[in-house]
């Protein structure tokens, strides 16, 4: 049964949880932690040597779990603007209004409204320093530029429309708005996720002379089609003929390597820099792999992108979290993570105050710390008018439609098998509880409902 102040609930115990954090982080600069914020574009469980994967090489990562947390069931929304609104908001689509990708010119109107929380937001007001760097992708920015309005001072991101509506480039001829200016011509023949990475490191490098907290959110553009050769392929002959072809898969592994490589150098800036003990680094990504895609996972398993769907291969995601001396290293996580609950676990570790507005999202700081923390019993899915509500062995859609949770290295086409009745029948009452639960009226924190 679901308790029936079950949001109520949730958001007092995010309130609590954050007071309790406040012993180290409570708006003192010199025990705040920064916070370097990794989000990958397309890129499920299964392309990761850390979680299984044996196609390709990412030590860089690999590290980043050696040194700290992995989370094994981490799931984000089908499509990346959905996905990236939830991280940035802490609720649910239907909730934050974003519910499809942006994808075209069309769109221009519709995009994640600033009346919405956002984690930068909440960090600025605790004294931080805040950039955002990449891939925003919750507006277009050329008519509806909301980055700074959503909490960050610094910014250089992919324009992916210019002022004549023409679809620009991310990587190769690279098209990005630096702090409301286009800068293009002065770029144009550079490697854009480069280019962005200077602008990430000089914002990490210049906060931490002047010693004040920061947080830096890298949306990097990779390893998202189009899939070309990078500074470190061999063949750099092939070129997409235009910014909307996929490009050819067999370069899909240098791109990852290339985000591998990444990392690794913010790495070893934060070294370089004596912050590395004082700095949370957390890597994920906004959705599963291209459906074009497939990569080999396990014993010899292959397993295909799913991107676009509703099923483990479109929506379970890495998390890995990295806190030298306060998250055990190697460590592992089993608890559900909703993309919801980055919002209020950042606020939690910046001794930042939540938002006025409801944030469906349930901090997961405790489990990182090696607390048992308020696992979640479920997670919420969604893809334009489709719904789900998801535990950990069944899922049910607001169709009503009942199915077995079908695991990553599952075939999802087989039909599914109603072996256990009375156990389904407890499921699809619980889960049709929650969507109950989800349809009541937003509460704001603080108000009389509490």
């Amino acid at each position: 049964m679901i308790p029936e102040n079950i949001f109520t609930w949730a958001i007092a115990l995010g309130v609590a949880s954050t007071l309790s954090f406040s012993a180290f982080a409570a708006g003192n600069s010199s025990s705040q932690p920064n916070i370097v914020v990794i989000l990958a574009d397309d890129l499920g469980v299964e392309c990761l040597s850390a979680y299984g994967g044996t196609s390709l090489k990412t030590p860089n990562i690999d590290r980043l779990a050696a040194q700290g947390m992995r989370f094994t069931r981490c799931f984000s929304n089908p499509y990346c603007s959905p996905s990236r609104a939830s991280l940035l908001t802490g609720r649910y689509p239907f909730k934050h209004g974003l519910t499809t990708v942006l994808h075209s010119l069309a769109q221009e109107n519709l995009y994640l409204h600033p009346d919405q929380p956002s984690f930068a937001r909440q960090l600025q007001q605790a004294g931080y320093a805040t950039g955002l760097v990449g891939k925003w992708h919750v507006s277009l920015l050329h008519k509806h530029n909301t980055i700074q309005e959503f909490g960050f001072d610094h910014y250089q991101t992919w324009q992916i429309f210019d002022a004549q509506g023409q679809k620009r480039r991310r990587n190769w001829t690279p098209h990005f708005n630096q702090n409301g200016t286009l800068i293009a011509d002065q770029i144009k023949e550079r490697y854009g996720p480069d280019v962005n990475l200077e602008f990430l490191l000089d914002f990490i490098q210049s906060n931490a002379k002047k010693k004040k907290p920061f947080l830096a959110y890298l949306t990097t553009c990779l390893p998202h089609f189009p899939w070309e050769p990078t500074p470190d392929s061999q063949d750099q002959s092939y070129r997409t003929p235009h910014s909307e072809h996929k490009g050819d898969p067999q370069y899909f592994p240098d791109m990852v390597a290339y985000l591998d490589k990444h990392i690794g150098r913010i790495l070893q800036s934060l070294e370089e820099l004596r912050i590395a003990d004082n700095t949370v680094v957390i890597f994920l990504a906004d959705n599963g792999t291209d459906k074009d895609l497939v990569n080999t996972w396990g014993e010899g398993k292959k397993i295909s992108g799913g991107k676009g769907t509703m099923t483990d291969r479109g929506t379970h995601v890495p998390l890995i979290v990295r806190w030298p001396g306060r998250i055990k290293a190697a460590a592992t996580c089993d608890d559900l993570i909703d993309f919801s609950d980055l919002m209020p676990t950042l606020c939690e570790f910046a001794g930042a105050p939540l938002p006025q507005a409801e944030v469906n999202g349930r901090s997961f700081a405790p489990q990182l710390l090696g607390r048992p923390g308020n696992p979640r019993e479920w997670i919420h899915i969604q893809n334009a008018g489709d719904r789900q509500v998801r535990s950990g062995e069944y899922m049910l859609n607001n169709k009503n439609q009942l199915r077995r949770v079908v695991e990553l290295w599952e075939d999802p086409a087989l039909p599914d098998e109603n072996k256990y009745p009375e156990k389904e029948a407890a499921a699809r009452q619980s889960l049709q509880e929650i969507f109950a639960e989800l349809g009541k009226p937003d509460r704001a924190r603080g108000s009389k409902e509490e």
